[in-house]
């Protein structure tokens, strides 16, 4: 799993028939610093987040499993968000070097 901050929405009116009533965020990953990292990544969102959030990720099957628990590999997704995020406390003496 990994920490991001939503900066956009991805709009697709045609897509695979599996992808269908899911909603797609760009999402920026962050470092413990708050940070942005240069890459993006899309996630399926069931949750409602919105632009300026931070939230939580996960990948893989992982990813699948949060959005569609009956049948994962029915899905064609990579990252999905699996958590709004309300706050996060790291004390600065103890923050890794990122």
């Amino acid at each position: 799993m990994f920490l991001g901050k939503v900066v956009g929405t991805v709009w697709s009116t045609k897509k695979t028939d599996n992808l269908e009533n899911l909603r797609f965020l760009i999402i920026n990953p962050i470092n413990l610093k708050h940070k942005p990292f240069s890459d993006i990544v899309v996630a399926a969102d069931v949750l409602g987040a919105g632009v300026g959030e931070t939230v939580i990720c996960a990948y893989g099957h992982a990813a699948r499993q949060a959005i569609c628990p009956a049948n994962p590999t029915k899905l064609s997704i990579e990252a999905a968000v699996v958590g709004i995020v309300d706050r996060m406390d790291i004390p600065e003496n103890e923050s890794p070097e990122t």
